[in-house]
């Protein structure tokens, strides 16, 4: 029984830190960040923010699975923080040329006809 806690502790040290993953969590974090989710999805950003905190501290202390698990979720967190905020943003990239084709129209309807 201590051969087989001591092998499954033994597996469990052989997962390789995620490095890779907690880097690619932390630049979509920045792209998020650069797409205003500071702004307009700030819920998430701060969950993948947070998460991707505890995944470093998990890689610290060699729990390098709950790492993973971690900075997967802070990924996907960030992301989504990152689409709510280009989503936001071309809604009003959108309302802003309505409104011009709307003054517009109002514009050429008002003008006298010759």
């Amino acid at each position: 029984m201590a051969g087989a806690a001591l092998a499954l502790a033994a597996c469990a040290n052989d997962i390789p830190a995620p490095t890779e993953q907690v880097t690619l969590s932390d630049n979509i974090i920045r792209n998020a960040e650069t797409a205003g989710a500071v702004q307009y999805s700030p819920v998430e950003l701060n969950m993948a923010r947070e998460k991707l905190e505890a995944a470093r501290r998990e890689m610290q202390d060699e729990n390098n699975e709950e790492a993973r698990r971690l900075a997967e979720q802070a990924e996907v967190d960030a992301r989504l923080a990152e689409l709510r905020s280009r989503t936001q943003t071309t809604k009003e990239a959108v309302a802003a040329v309505q409104a011009s084709i709307d003054t517009l129209r109002r514009e050429l309807n008002a003008r006298p006809t010759s």
